[in-house]
């Protein structure tokens, strides 16, 4: 058997369709390769023991192919990783800790035999609407197994006669049953990274700015790095974030979770709430994660940014990492700001990382591409 490590690349199998064919989207494609390259000589991630195999998603079909590859697959069983990744157990777990604010205090939770049946999930539904405060117009079924809001259905006060809507609850009980919560305006989106070690200990990695579009697919990361390689989001929530995050994973442990996770976050405004709030558990991802490979790059690029940026200890450094170029494309290096292109092989995208010496120096870049 060979020392190399074994990966499969199952980006976005979590949603029971045909990830191979997301494969051929070029930013899915970069996200798998820069996944891969985490795991190159030298590793960014010395996580894989000799001989073990390793799969973005572990589910049966990863667990088959490492049983036909002959390895131990890294990681928690299917069973355990679908029961945690279900956002019904990070909801459990936000409402045990009351870390759930105001406006999703009604969340609901809605199982696959209510879907399939039309009208007691409507019933359900129209309870949690009409409860609902005046200004709260806006609400989302998403499905309970999913990611970067893939499957989200909307929804208001008056729509629940649309003739639509029985075949969206249709097809969110085949994808494990639906959550129905309040659509609020996100101000930021963050994310947490952790790993479950062997022993159930929890290591935190990193504390992460998700740059996400109005529908929750991630288009980036940022935040800040010091001469360590250690990563945090540079946001006044951070202490916050890894508090909430800690207390999730710490939930998947006990259930026999081990492997990498990522707790998802974000800040909302008016007019859901009148000043900014931090909503601090939302879902945990129990795989390997985008944030996690953008920690990764980070790290594996450092002594680069030591050489040409300069980064001693108590130095930070302000970072902003993406599978595919910006609209306006990338910038060139100087002025303060490092670009460090990361070239693929066969792959139709431009990965890339943007380090500048301040965090000013990236917002003023970052808020010309927006």
């Amino acid at each position: 058997m060979s020392s190399t490590p074994v990966l499969l690349s199952n980006l976005g199998a979590e949603e029971g369709g045909d990830w191979r064919g997301l494969l051929g989207e070029p930013r899915v494609a970069a996200m798998a390769a820069l996944w891969r390259d985490l795991f190159a000589v030298p590793p960014a991630l010395a996580w894989l023991e000799e001989g073990e195999a390793a799969a973005w998603w572990n589910d049966e079909e990863a667990a088959g192919w490492a049983r036909g590859e002959g390895r131990p697959l890294f990681g928690a069983d299917p069973e355990i990783v679908a029961r945690v990744h279900d956002k019904a157990f990070a909801l459990a777990i936000a409402r045990q800790e009351r870390a759930l604010p105001a406006p999703f205090g009604s969340t609901l939770v809605l199982e696959p035999a209510e879907l399939a049946d039309g009208d007691a999930a409507l019933a359900a539904i129209a309870d949690v609407l009409s409860a609902a405060p005046p200004e709260l117009d806006a609400f989302t079924l998403k499905p309970r197994l999913g990611c970067s809001g893939r499957g989200r259905v909307s929804l208001r006060r008056d729509g629940l006669e649309d003739p639509s809507l029985r075949g969206a609850l249709a097809r969110l009980a085949k994808r494990g049953g639906a959550i129905l919560e309040p659509w609020v305006e996100r101000e930021a989106d963050f994310s947490t990274q952790l790993c479950i070690q062997p022993d159930g200990s929890v290591l935190l990695l990193a504390t992460l700015e998700q740059i996400s579009t109005p529908a929750g697919l991630v288009r980036g990361h940022r935040g800040l790095v010091d001469s360590r390689g250690r990563v945090s989001s540079g946001s006044s929530y951070d202490e916050a974030l890894r508090e909430a995050a800690l207390s999730v994973a710490l939930a998947a442990a006990a259930e026999g979770y081990r492997g990498p996770c990522g707790v998802d976050a974000f800040s909302f405004g008016p007019p859901a709430q009148r000043e900014p709030t931090l909503r601090p558990i939302v879902e945990l991802n129990a795989r390997f994660t985008a944030g996690l490979v953008a920690m990764g790059q980070v790290r594996r690029n450092l002594p680069r940014v030591r050489e040409t940026l300069g980064l001693s200890p108590g130095d930070l450094r302000a970072w902003f990492f993406a599978a595919e170029a910006p609209p306006s494309g990338w910038p060139t290096s100087g002025g303060g700001l490092l670009y460090v292109p990361i070239p693929l092989a066969d792959v139709d995208a431009e990965p890339g990382l943007v380090v500048a010496r301040d965090l000013a120096s990236l917002e003023a870049w970052f808020e010309a591409i927006r």
